[in-house]
């Protein structure tokens, strides 16, 4: 079964120095939409310290839309932990997985902007050790009690918390990748993989390898589910979707080379301004009318085993009304017809 979901907060669907009372609203009222279209999973993320509007911080937004999305999953797509207190951590998703009734996905990953290692006063070469201790820590306080640990970075004497998932063991931990190397890390340390949303479907085809290659090793199955976040271009026509991809893409692309997002992929496949447009698009983007929406979604599913698609809807300028119209295109035309 195909899967999608939606991250209604994230900034190609927002417009920015929106009031930040009525943008809330607006990202309710898009969950609300999600919801009653058919999507099944509702996500927030993390990142620090940039644009000019408001970062809605996942945990306190995840429980807001919480009770809005009635039977929905809800997740991080991702929590940035080696930024965090793993206790804190720990706390504060057990929490969302008893709001969320059971359905709570804890995505995570390592983070890459120097900004916001920098703002959080953590040494971003320390980002994959804190990350590995954090998530032992978790897993610890969730499933045992007064349980010493002493790591590089975190040491307890006999540490426990009442405060549990619902979920047992635990929550799906949903690691998301950019490197072979954070591929192989997932699949040691994790419940599934999350598919970079940026890598191009070739390097992703080659990364699935590496995945099953690492899972073999640790005598682990293939998850049931495996999830990519996709940026998604969508309109009723063919060429209203890719004009907007068209203006839209090379700013996003400009915006993530600023981030050096692009250096966290393998070497063969980081952006050059060598590539033709149309073909760079292709190659990593969901574009078209709803047919061909369709049609790129099983070529992921076929090409990568991907079943669950978490969505970003690009709306250029943030036009709300325009945004509702993507929603419900994509829940009458392109859920309804994956699940007939």
């Amino acid at each position: 079964m195909i899967k999608i979901g939606l991250k209604p907060a994230m900034a190609t669907s927002l417009a920015d120095g929106d009031n930040p009372v009525e943008q809330l609203d607006t990202i309710i009222d898009f969950a609300k939409a999600a919801r009653d279209e058919g999507f099944h999973s509702i996500w927030a993320g993390q990142h620090y310290f940039g644009g000019n509007r408001v970062r809605w911080e996942v945990v306190p937004l995840l429980a807001r839309l919480i009770p809005e999305i009635k039977d929905m999953a809800v997740g991080t797509c991702i929590m940035l932990l080696p930024l965090h207190h793993p206790v804190l951590v720990a706390e504060q998703v057990a929490i969302l997985d008893i709001l969320a009734a059971g359905k709570f996905i804890f995505g995570v990953g390592l983070g890459y902007r120097e900004r916001e290692f920098d703002g959080f006063g953590v040494p971003k070469h320390e980002r994959a050790s804190r990350f590995e201790e954090a998530l032992s820590i978790i897993r610890l306080l969730w499933t045992q009690e007064g349980v010493p640990f002493v790591g590089k970075h975190f040491q307890f004497k006999s540490l426990r918390t009442p405060t549990r998932p619902l979920q047992k063991p635990a929550p799906p931990i949903w690691i998301a990748a950019h490197g072979d190397k954070a591929v192989r890390r997932a699949a040691r340390l994790g419940d599934s993989l999350m598919m970079n949303p940026h890598a191009s479907i070739a390097t992703l085809e080659r990364q699935l390898e590496i995945y099953r290659d690492a899972l073999k090793q640790e005598a682990k199955p293939f998850p049931e589910e495996l999830s990519i976040r996709k940026d998604i271009y969508i309109a009723e026509t063919r060429e209203q979707a890719w004009t907007e991809a068209e203006r839209e893409v090379p700013k996003l692309v400009q915006g993530l080379s600023a981030e050096n997002q692009y250096a966290e992929l393998p070497a063969s496949d980081r952006v050059g301004a060598e590539q033709d447009l149309k073909t760079f698009i292709r190659s990593r983007y969901i574009v078209g009318d709803p047919g061909d929406c369709l049609e790129q979604i099983k070529r992921h599913q076929e090409r990568l085993r991907t079943n669950h698609f978490i969505f970003r809807i690009a709306c250029p300028g943030g036009n709300r009304a325009a945004m509702m119209q993507k929603i419900k295109l994509i829940g009458r035309e392109v859920i309804g017809r994956v699940e007939s």
